[in-house]
């Protein structure tokens, strides 16, 4: 004989704050099968502290695998929402029970789903169970943005190197001390793969006690908590993923705690850490300092490094274009590497000469980003302003004389916005040359020393592109 299959569900906060608990849904549960007269062995599922905006639910899973089994007669629930607050998973669900010949019902909403009124019915209480999880969720994302903006209390679990006390974070010195390590060896050049190694050597675990990997490396060193910021509304679920926002939408809190590392050394280890991915697998390939980074201008492919050494005994060490060599395309042409190496590395201990006007500038960069993106926003207002008013002339709403001086004093508007903005990018250019001198500063011994790898690292952090033209014309654009 099938059975009957009781699906009970609760989340921790339902059962601690309404007493919904599984015992109650249970019971209830078991007196409308008797009171309906409903023949077969009862067998209860239950799923205790999961969400229902998820069907990935342990007891959900195994009642769906009997279901499809046949071995599954009638699904009762409480209510809709035990069972999902999605309305195509609960249609989809609903359709895919019909097909088995298995009946569901809900004790609480009393419906049919054998009728065209049942279905319709099922169909608006998923709505409204829908809507409510979505206004739930709503609220629940607006009452943290309140406390995000509004106070420095902590929001989500603390990272590793802080704990959480009172509700706000605080260092956790023994851990900071390997995360300021960790800095320090991926400042020196060193990957995440090679920094994993040195903490499972050293035996240091993550937050969650498990051994660190190179993603959870590689996550921490990008973390902006380490610098004493907050960032809030990043990313979000959608169908089950993890998804990111656009950058303009996120919410950075600067000085929200106290900082494991200063905001000046977060930076260059942003640097750092895009750097180096540009070097790929020859990394650590102390050979050739500018791997990765010089491009031929004829054919934009990148050139790489080949080495000849001759009967003689000389050798040679030349940068050449690798659409030539693998493609057969471009044109033979190369440079040695030590002219192309030793021009890039005397232009950057140069910095401070071609970019000396950008001393007399004092500019506070991160206000000028700010008011870059407030100007924009205020641009892509006006553009929401004037779409309007061509609805509302196409509409009739407003005479053609109406609509031109609409128009005219929003193209006004527009042309403002976007003079400021010129002058704000200009302002920050200049800072930017002026954060690039300090930084080759900080490099110029390990520009200067006799250890390639220190010279590797350093370029890597300050060289963008060397395009190399004729194998004479060098062009170089660093990492502002």
């Amino acid at each position: 004989m099938k059975k009957i299959a009781l699906y009970i569900r609760v989340s921790t906060d339902e059962q601690a704050l309404k007493g919904n608990s599984l015992n109650e849904q249970e019971e209830r549960l078991r007196a409308y099968c008797h009171a309906m007269e409903l023949e077969g062995q009862i067998e209860t599922f239950v799923d205790d502290g999961y969400s229902a905006g998820s069907m990935k639910r342990p007891a959900l899973t195994r009642m769906l695998k009997m279901a499809r089994n046949k071995e599954l007669n009638m699904v009762v629930i409480t209510k809709i929402d035990r069972l999902c607050r999605n309305l195509k998973d609960l249609l989809t669900l609903v359709d895919e029970l019909d097909e088995i010949q298995c009946g569901f019902a809900s004790a609480g909403e009393r419906f049919d789903t054998s009728t065209a009124a049942g279905r319709m019915v099922l169909q608006i209480l998923g709505a409204f169970a829908e809507f409510e999880r979505g206004r739930n969720r709503e609220r629940v994302r607006e009452n943290l943005m309140s406390i995000v903006t509004n106070t420095d209390k902590a929001v989500s679990r603390p990272c590793f190197g802080y704990n959480v006390v009172d509700s706000r974070f605080v260092i956790n010195e023994e851990e900071a001390e390997i995360v300021r390590k960790m800095v320090n060896w991926m400042l020196q050049g060193e990957g995440a793969h090679r920094v994993m190694r040195r903490l499972n050597d050293m035996g240091v675990k993550t937050k969650d006690g498990k051994s660190f990997t190179q993603l959870s490396v590689g996550k921490l060193m990008r973390r902006e908590t380490i610098a004493g910021m907050f960032v809030y509304n990043r990313g979000y679920t959608l169908r089950g993923k993890s998804l990111i926002r656009p950058e303009e939408e996120w919410i950075v809190i600067e000085n929200h705690h106290e900082p494991i590392i200063d905001k000046e050394t977060f930076k260059r280890l942003q640097i750092a850490i895009t750097a180096r991915k540009t070097s790929g697998k020859q990394a650590d390939n102390e050979r050739w300092l500018l791997t990765g980074v010089v491009n031929c201008t004829h054919c934009g492919r990148p050139m790489f490094g080949r080495y000849r050494k001759k009967p003689s005994g000389k050798e040679y060490f030349h940068y050449v274009c690798s659409s030539y060599m693998k493609r057969a395309e471009c044109f033979h042409h190369f440079i040695d590497r030590d002219l192309l190496e030793n021009t890039v590395i005397d232009h950057l201990l140069n910095a401070d000469k071609f970019n000396a006007k950008s001393e007399e500038i004092n500019s506070n960069e991160p206000q000028i980003e700010i008011n870059i993106s407030n100007l924009k926003a205020n641009l892509k207002k006006l553009d929401i302003k004037m779409q309007r008013q061509i609805e509302l002339f196409e509409d009739a709403e407003i005479n053609k004389e109406d609509f031109r001086i609409a128009r005219d004093r929003i193209q006004d508007q527009r042309q403002k916005l976007e003079d400021q903005i010129k002058l704000a990018e200009k302002d920050t250019q200049v800072a930017l040359e002026k954060e690039f001198v300090n930084r080759v500063g900080l490099m110029k011994n390990d520009l200067k020393s006799k250890n390639r790898s220190e010279q590797k690292n350093a370029l890597r952090q300050l060289v963008k592109t060397v395009e190399v033209t004729n194998s004479s014309s060098i062009h170089i654009k660093v990492r502002l």
